[in-house]
């Protein structure tokens, strides 16, 4: 599966649209189903208040019978600026707390469409933030009505902290 007309059509605005990232997301949460689906059982749990509230995307049942929890992250500008962004705050109105910190999902799982999938252990991030911290510059994403607030992550240092790395290539060129 190939993500040129995503990449292309969706960059960034001046202005971020929920919605309109939440659609371009679900494709993204198709592509990574897939992925994992051949090693594993994989449950969508994102429509369930609980799990949305502990940022948990999907339920996945391993070979051996464990679970394990993971929240998709679909990282349109990665790309282009070689940093991942990590949510520090979800809502400047409301005080919300971004998913970099509440989040309670066992692993985390980017896509960078047309690049690479990496996978996340939520703690060996965090303490790469945190150690990144004063030479990292917040960036403040304006939505209608709020901001978010985060931190651009160079994937240079996130891939060495990531749990698994998967290039992506293009297929059928």
């Amino acid at each position: 599966m190939v993500f040129s007309s995503i990449s292309l059509t969706f960059m960034q605005t001046r202005e971020y649209d929920f919605e309109t990232q939440r659609k371009v997301g679900q494709e993204g949460e198709l592509f990574l189903d897939q992925w994992l689906s051949s090693a594993y059982k994989v449950f969508n749990v994102s429509d369930d208040i609980k799990y949305q509230q502990s940022g948990i995307d999907r339920v996945v049942t391993r070979s051996d019978g464990s679970i394990i929890t993971i929240e998709y992250k679909f990282d349109l500008t990665a790309k282009r600026t070689s940093n991942l962004f990590f949510e520090t705050i979800s809502n400047d109105k409301k005080l919300i707390p971004g998913w970099g910190w509440s989040s309670q999902a066992d692993y985390w799982i980017f896509l960078i469409p047309e690049q690479e999938i990496l996978v996340f252990k939520p703690g060996r991030l965090r303490a790469l933030v945190w150690e990144l911290q004063n030479s990292l510059k917040e960036k403040i994403i304006t939505n209608k009505g709020y901001n978010t607030i985060g931190y651009p992550i160079p994937l240079i240092q996130a891939r060495k902290v990531a749990f698994q790395i998967k290039t992506l290539y293009l297929e059928k060129l």
